[in-house]
């Protein structure tokens, strides 16, 4: 449960947490899959919406752009374009809508195509003695060149980070997130699991606003009528945050 987290200082919220991801991971590397190398880049901006005339601001806006590069990481097969509003309901929740245009190449699709996204999410976090917990969950609303259906899918995404001892700006990054297909679509979308990411890596806060993130990104693509993919993916998240 949510309610149930640990007392400050106490490990035992993040060991079940580790546990959980390797059982994840050992189920994706027992299925057959096509096995390549990416790279994968991430830059994102938050900032105040609006001069608040009284109080805190709860409004921001928030853009992000992914770039993957995979064969070897020799090939640009994707990139996207996100932009959303979101408005802090308390503390620890916030709400957010928000619009993405992806385009996507081989190998990640046969023939390359674009797809319209407009998005929903909830975000929550609080922290648990000097453990950061962090909870996603997005619903997207899918409309990709490849078909005329509207396709609906779930995403939920997990989250830590920890000081490491004696290095303040530096922490350790550990987050999983599955991919939840709710119809079938003319574009081969089909109830279930989509995709599964588990990501590994150390965080280095360069200033207040500022942050980077680097390490191994474990993806898993569940793919219907041919071959699963895995990629082993060297992920660096550059992350701005305006005051």
């Amino acid at each position: 449960m949510i309610g149930a987290l640990p007392k400050s200082g106490s490990r035992v919220g993040i060991r079940p947490a580790f546990a959980a991801v390797l059982a994840l991971a050992g189920l994706v590397r027992g299925s057959t899959a096509i096995q390549d190398q990416n790279v994968w880049l991430n830059l994102s901006v938050t900032g105040p919406l609006l001069g608040a005339r009284t109080g805190p601001n709860p409004w921001r806006f928030y853009f992000d752009s992914p770039n993957r590069f995979a064969d070897d990481a020799h090939r640009y097969a994707q990139g996207a374009w996100r932009s959303a509003v979101g408005c802090h309901l308390s503390p620890r929740w916030s709400a957010w809508a928000g619009y993405g245009h992806t385009r996507t190449a081989t190998p990640y699709a046969r023939v390359p195509f674009g797809e319209h996204r407009p998005f929903q999410q909830l975000l929550w976090s609080r922290r648990a003695g000097r453990t950061n917990l962090g909870y996603r969950l997005r619903l997207e609303e899918r409309f990709p060149d490849t078909g005329t259906d509207l396709g609906l899918r779930l995403r939920q995404q997990f989250r830590l980070s920890h000081p490491a001892p004696g290095l303040k700006p530096l922490a350790w990054v550990l987050s999983e997130e599955y991919f939840l297909n709710l119809n079938v679509t003319d574009y081969g979308a089909r109830r279930g699991i989509d995709q599964n990411r588990i990501f590994a890596g150390v965080a280095w806060q360069w200033s207040e606003g500022f942050r980077s993130e680097l390490g191994y990104l474990h993806h898993f693509t569940n793919r219907h009528g041919q071959p699963n993919r895995l990629n082993h993916v060297l992920a660096l998240n550059l992350a701005l945050s305006l005051p």
